[in-house]
């Protein structure tokens, strides 16, 4: 299992203290934390939370599963566990059909196919996370990513990038949305 890396912010938010006390905890080696690319990076496991607080943490991680689950609606034949695949995210369908039809339409190297082929990854990153702030990253960065293939298809000013424009401002930004609320709705829970 890999390590949950958390910010200063995330780490702060777990602990229920401000991102200066967390550093102040750092800088006191009071918590272990490595830096990198210039920022501080902390292992969830090394955050001195009390038996409620852990059990706080694990009952959001529980709540963001069903939330996923919910939201694709998936289950084995058997009714066991849901099984994801990023196949089952309507965004990722959505954004996979017009992918295909820049790739068609457009040159292969056009900056609009690019863009949205960085859609497509941030949407698998998202699908499989469960930390809820990744999770909520990665689908804003899909988003993003949309409004950008937006611009660069309006640029084309063609017909076959008229209809691609519509499919992205109508369907995928509002599946996009749709994804956002549910994961970001788990918050109250």
């Amino acid at each position: 299992m890999t390590a949950t890396l958390l910010s200063i912010d995330q780490a702060a938010v777990r602990l229920g203290k401000s991102a200066r006390q967390v550093r102040y905890m750092i800088q006191s080696q009071l918590l272990p934390a490595r830096k990198v690319a210039g920022r501080w990076l902390i292992d969830a496991k090394d955050l001195p939370l009390s038996p409620a607080q852990r059990e706080a943490v694990a009952r959001k991680e529980r709540q963001l599963r069903a939330a996923v689950e919910e939201g694709l609606g998936l289950t084995d034949d058997a009714g066991g566990p849901p099984r994801y695949s990023v196949r089952d995210l309507k965004a990722f369908q959505i954004a996979v059909g017009i992918h295909r039809q820049a790739r068609a339409r457009l040159e292969a190297e056009h900056p609009a196919t690019a863009i949205l082929r960085r859609l497509l990854d941030h949407l698998s990153v998202g699908c499989h996370r469960f930390d809820r702030q990744d999770k909520i990253e990665a689908y804003r960065q899909a988003r993003d990513c949309a409004s950008l293939a937006v611009c660069e298809l309006v640029l084309c000013e063609t017909p076959e990038a008229d209809a691609m424009i519509r499919l992205l401002e109508q369907d995928l930004m509002a599946a996009l949305a749709g994804l956002l609320r549910k994961i970001e709705r788990g918050r109250g829970r």
